[in-house]
């Protein structure tokens, strides 16, 4: 099965991301905002010349999220962070999400901490 985050399609990001994720008091709806340090797309863009981020998708079990709410931060005149910010407004998309965090977890490792445990 194909788990992965991609930034064009057919080309697999395989940096992993830091991820926030926000919940409102009703459960209802929520945010994820994900963060990738150097992520393997800069290289990729360099490297073509191709400078068409298309968005970002999830991909799992012929499904699919996708956000165009990218931004990309500059450090001493190079790409740096690229940050990514969906947003969820009803529970479907929300269990969705978290259906396909369930995968990408179990398949690359990436864990889940609580705000409140970290210290």
């Amino acid at each position: 099965m194909i788990v992965e985050i991609q930034f064009m399609k057919g080309i697999k990001e395989s940096t992993l991301p830091i991820i926030k994720l926000t919940k409102s008091r009703n459960g209802e709806t929520g945010t994820g905002t994900f963060f990738f340090i150097k992520p393997e797309i800069f290289q990729l863009m360099k490297v073509t010349n191709n400078f068409n981020i298309q968005g970002i998708f999830l991909l799992w079990e012929n499904k699919k999220i996708e956000s165009k709410n990218i931004e990309i931060f500059f450090k001493e005149g190079k790409p740096f962070l690229l940050k990514a910010i969906f947003i969820f407004k009803n529970s479907k998309e929300w269990f969705e999400f978290l259906n396909f965090m369930n995968y990408y977890s179990k398949e690359t490792g990436l864990l889940f901490t609580e705000k409140n445990n970290l210290f």
